[in-house]
């Protein structure tokens, strides 16, 4: 009877698997750019535009969330091709983002938060992709200040699991630019709030690596960088090539603290 259950729950998961991979795949199939791009310029015959696609996908997604469990993520065609639809989709569109559900909303961050710690580089830039995206999003038009009104920390959540991955991993060797690009709009979004996740996760740091931490992080927030992207002006070339040189040099100095000293 074991073995018999064993085997009717293995024939299941690989049957999710096969309906769930190939719902993805649609998704992906009308979410890609061109496709939508052909409704902004062309409308057919039922008037469908641009926006209703981009509706429909993220209906799709909420109908997929509830049935991605631990077992289907362990996939990785299924793993990736998620994750580079929820990283597409909250990287190309952060303002639709901002008014969705708030369930809806929590629970894509919550999978661009786990796909961010991923071992899979290209899972981990997409995720990373699709949260320096909301963040940037914040700062141009307060998109998501109404799900911030429901829950005021998300960001700030977002702020400390990436700290963590990059000051207690080694990991974060593999996605330093897009870890560096999500980092820069999070910590613009509200310095003094990004100066709070930084002093909490310092405290989990004895006395001399809290002060080598502090003084690492003041050499990578440089004011004037930080400002400017703060006023939306995110887009500056010089300014991601200044921060992602700085993010480098902190991430070493960070690990040659904490890691090895």
């Amino acid at each position: 009877k074991v073995a018999t259950a064993s085997i009717e729950n293995s024939l299941e998961e690989e049957q999710n698997f096969t309906d769930v991979l190939s719902a993805i795949q649609l998704l992906n199939n009308i979410g890609a750019k061109d496709f939508i791009d052909t409704f902004s310029s062309e409308r057919t015959g039922q008037g469908v535009e641009s926006r209703e696609v981009i509706e429909v996908v993220f209906f799709g997604l909420q109908q997929i969330l509830p049935l991605m469990t631990q077992g289907l993520l362990h996939f990785p065609t299924l793993c990736v091709q998620y994750f580079a639809l929820v990283g597409f989709m909250m990287d190309t569109y952060p303002d639709i983002a901002g008014q969705l559900p708030y369930d809806l909303f929590k629970g894509l961050l919550d999978s661009l938060l786990f796909g961010m710690s991923h071992t899979d580089a290209f899972v981990s830039k997409n995720s990373l992709q699709g949260i320096a995206a909301l963040a940037r999003e914040q700062i141009e038009s307060k998109a998501l200040s109404n799900h911030l009104g429901q829950n005021p920390s998300l960001l700030d959540d977002c702020s400390i699991r990436l700290l963590r991955e990059v000051i207690f991993q080694t990991v974060i060797w593999d996605r330093l630019e897009p870890a560096a690009l999500a980092l820069l709009p999070l910590a613009a979004v509200d310095m003094n709030q990004f100066a709070n996740v930084v002093n909490t996760i310092s405290q989990e740091l004895d006395t001399q690596k809290q002060h080598r931490m502090q003084e690492a992080f003041q050499r990578l927030m440089q004011p004037d960088v930080i400002s400017k992207v703060a006023n939306g002006n995110y887009g500056g070339r010089l300014n991601r090539m200044r921060f992602r040189k700085d993010f480098e040099v902190f991430v070493k100095d960070i690990h040659s603290a904490v890691l090895v000293f």
